[in-house]
């Protein structure tokens, strides 16, 4: 083969023949070409050493009008065709676009046919009986245009029939007509080579042969002796036996449980009963008490597949239970360490993913190796986390760096390991606001996933939601809502309707819709979808509280503020009851609280919650964590809108300044807390011309509001009440109005602590007009109805200064 085609054969064939295309691709591409024949020059240039790699066409195309740009460059990279011949192949549209489109190239002399049923030139021939099984365009020539026309083409045949060559020969024949060489030829050598592989075989039997004579009779004098150790073996093996029988029963159930579990195994189960099946598997587990390594590795498996189908708590356990187990370092002790941390990343907690996942990481590159698949894997996990908490440039670097080993291997372009790392690499890039490469990246993995594994394989369709995201993001909704169906479809049909993939397929539908302003049909997709998240996932899963989130932000939209914080705080509340205070979930929860305060006008809320997150951020993730700068960024914002731009100044310099060297120059957040700071100096340097200076603003009569009464919801339980605290003390800064008995307060404990990066806000930094400090443990928040009023009673916001 010319040393230009990337691929030595392209199988075309119809879906109904798939499993042949599967056999005769590994058929050809184990084939060992004799020695003696490799390196010589034959028809079509060099002999190879093997027939490697064959490109199998992927299942037929419904729905489109035309071959896919991969398909038309996969043909022009392979030197050869190979046509798997049925009546299914005549009856396929696109086996025979192939064949033309093939011949067009100019290599219709390369084009090998391969019967599989039928009979060859049944439609063209008057007298002949049975089914056509060459397709048209095998049958006819083309014209300059590429078109088929009238004149007949004869092309030869390799026969896999019993009546025709049959298996061995048909194969032979196709190999020789790849190689460039005749029949007889290739089958003397594959004689010859046979012949010798039996000497050898034979050789060594008669060594074994006269070495058997001189064992025999050392064994003769220790027969006696396992005679006498028999007795005491027997009941030693016969206690082995039952345990192996014990212990093969389990393997084997788990094993055709995994195989039930197979996303292209369970169209129509419903995922509870797939949840039943893994608990009677931890039942069996059970029974293999007295053999704690088996019951580790039964364990992995079982925290693996509950992690498939997002049984995240369950996984846990397993895993968790696992590791207990195992004696020492070993490679499935490792896969189990790496499943617990993607069990922590998928439930939020990166406090401990991330650690655990560069420790193996390291661990793996100094035992392994760079280019090892291990280390590969370990890569692309540890950059998924990396995304998921904002550490988007060290998480783009990460997987660059895999992607660069991966393809200087020279894989195929179908290796799942590459196909793995592309497709986190265009998540990276959507959040990185890379839309045009995230779109031409998704693409590709989304293309190349469905020719190598399928149109309706599972993997396919979920990272076909990438390719959906990144259209959206780009403004494509047509094409975005149109593929997305697609999807859901498919999943539908493949998964079922409640499976946690195909709600995250309906979530992107209703995403879309929401991006192109109809959020009344967008809010009622998002509702259905939570009813059926919360009954199939329960209340405190996390892609169930993704819904309630996205559900709260189109109610913001819609001019419902009220309507969005009660749906915000219950996904405060679920998180805190499930994780507790101080876990990133719960904390990315109340800041998004937070953030909806802000920007309904709420300032007051907004920074005493703001103020009691960065509290425990501070002390739980440190200053340079992502989450804990954007809390600060907020403070600052809250600065600003209080007119003290220097302490706004101050503090978005040092988070602007902590971002650069965390994020980078370029991400989204830097540039938005860049963007405020560039604000407030332009403000600066504009002069402000007051027209009387002795004169007060007047403050508007205001009544009484609902106020949101939760806030005592977010103390620290690991703080003290005396020396940590202090009281925030905002009143209304009207001298003129009095306080009615009936007024509603909201008492706020903040706590504090001494920082030497951070300033928290206590009640002397909280100046009005009139300045009424109340003593310690009091505090007093005015009802509000118009929180436009708040930079009028709250001109003097002042941080404290920590004190010695």
């Amino acid at each position: 083969m010319e040393n230009s085609f990337k691929y030595r054969a392209f199988i075309t064939y119809a879906h109904e023949d798939e499993e042949k295309a599967r056999w005769l691709r590994k058929k050809l591409e184990g084939f060992s070409v004799p020695k003696n024949l490799v390196g010589q020059k034959g028809k079509f240039g060099k002999i190879p050493s093997r027939l490697y790699p064959i490109f199998r066409d992927r299942d037929e195309l419904p729905g489109s009008a035309q071959l896919g740009s991969i398909i038309e460059q996969a043909l022009k990279d392979s030197s050869h065709l190979i046509v798997l011949c049925s009546p299914h192949a005549v009856k396929s549209r696109w086996v025979n676009e192939e064949i033309r489109l093939f011949k067009q190239m100019g290599k219709g002399d390369r084009i090998l046919c391969l019967i599989l049923d039928g009979e060859p030139m049944a439609d063209d021939l008057t007298h002949s009986k049975g089914e056509e099984c060459l397709p048209l365009a095998v049958r006819r020539k083309i014209d300059q245009s590429g078109k088929l026309i009238d004149e007949m083409d004869e092309p030869g045949a390799a026969d896999l029939r019993d009546s025709g060559d049959g298996e061995k020969d048909a194969v032979l024949k196709i190999i020789a007509g790849l190689l460039g060489l005749g029949l007889d030829e290739i089958k003397q050598r594959d004689i010859i080579a046979r012949q010798r592989k039996l000497a050898l075989i034979t050789a060594f039997s008669v060594l074994f042969a006269f070495s058997g004579i001189g064992l025999a009779t050392y064994a003769f004098f220790q027969q006696q002796k396992a005679n006498e150790a028999q007795a005491t073996a027997f009941e030693e093996r016969k206690i082995a036996l039952e345990e192996l029988a014990k212990t093969k029963v389990v393997t084997q159930f788990v094993q055709s449980l995994f195989f039930s579990l197979d996303p292209q195994n369970t169209s129509g189960m419903d995922t509870e009963l797939l949840k039943t099946m893994l608990d009677q598997g931890v039942k069996r587990a059970d029974e293999l008490s007295s053999k704690p390594q088996m019951e580790a590795n039964i364990r992995t498996y079982l925290g693996k597949t509950y992690r498939s189908i997002r049984a995240y708590d369950k996984s846990q356990q397993q895993l968790e239970r696992a590791i207990e187990l195992f004696e020492g370092e070993s490679e499935i002790r490792s896969d189990a360490l790496t499943e617990l941390a993607l069990v922590h990343e998928a439930l939020g907690n990166y406090l401990q993913a991330e650690p655990m996942l560069a420790v193996l990481l390291e661990r793996k590159t100094k035992e392994l190796g760079e280019t090892h698949d291990d280390v590969i894997d370990a890569k692309i996990d540890l950059s998924t986390v990396y995304r998921r908490i904002g550490k988007v440039e060290k998480a783009e670097n990460l997987c660059v760096s895999a992607l660069t080993v991966i393809r200087d291997q020279n894989r195929s372009t179908e290796d799942p390991r590459m196909l793995k790392c592309m497709n986190e690499l265009a998540k990276i890039f959507l959040s990185r606001d890379k839309i045009a490469q995230a779109e031409s990246m998704s693409r590709n993995v989304f293309e190349r996933s469905r020719l190598s594994l399928g149109e309706k394989n599972s993997v396919s369709l979920i990272r076909g939601q990438v390719l959906v995201e990144a259209l959206r993001k780009g403004g494509k909704l047509d094409e975005a809502e149109e593929l997305s169906m697609s999807l859901v479809a498919s999943m539908e049909e493949i998964l079922g309707p409640t499976h946690p993939d195909t709600l995250g397929a309906m979530d992107a539908l209703a995403e879309i819709v929401v991006s192109r302003k109809d959020l009344a049909r967008g809010l009622d997709l998002y509702e259905q979808i939570l009813d059926s998240k919360e009954r199939m996932l329960g209340e405190q899963h996390p892609e169930t509280l993704s819904t309630l989130k996205a559900i709260a932000r189109i109610l913001r939209l819609q001019d419902l503020p009220e309507e969005a914080e009660e749906i915000q705080f219950t996904v405060y509340t679920r998180l805190k009851r499930k994780n507790g205070l101080e876990h990133p979930e719960t904390l990315r929860a109340m800041n998004e609280l937070a953030d909806l305060y802000m920007d309904s006008g709420k300032q007051v809320d907004a920074f005493q919650l703001s103020n009691e997150t960065l509290i425990i951020e501070l002390r739980i993730m440190g200053e340079l964590d992502p989450m804990t700068l954007q809390t600060r960024y907020r403070i600052g914002k809250l600065h600003y809108l209080a007119e003290r731009k220097e302490e706004a100044m101050e503090e978005l310099g040092d988070v602007l300044a902590k971002q650069e060297k965390l994020l980078g120059f370029d991400h989204s957040e830097v540039t938005r807390t860049r963007d405020l700071l560039n604000e407030i100096l332009a403000e600066r340097a504009t002069p402000v011309i007051f027209l009387d200076q002795n004169s007060t603003p007047e403050i508007p009569t205001e009544s009484e509001t609902k106020r949101s009464g939760f806030l005592d919801n977010f103390q620290d339980n690991n703080s003290s009440s005396e020396d940590n605290s202090t009281i925030l003390n905002l009143e209304l800064n009207s001298s003129s109005k009095s306080i009615d008995d009936n007024h509603s307060v909201l008492e706020v404990e903040m706590i504090t602590e001494s920082t030497d990066h951070t300033q928290i806000i206590s009640s002397d930094n909280l100046q009005g007009k009139d300045e009424n400090v109340t003593q310690p443990n009091q505090q007093v928040l005015g009802e509000e109805k118009d929180d436009s009023g708040f930079l009028n009673r709250f001109k003097k916001l002042i941080p404290s200064k920590t004190n010695p």
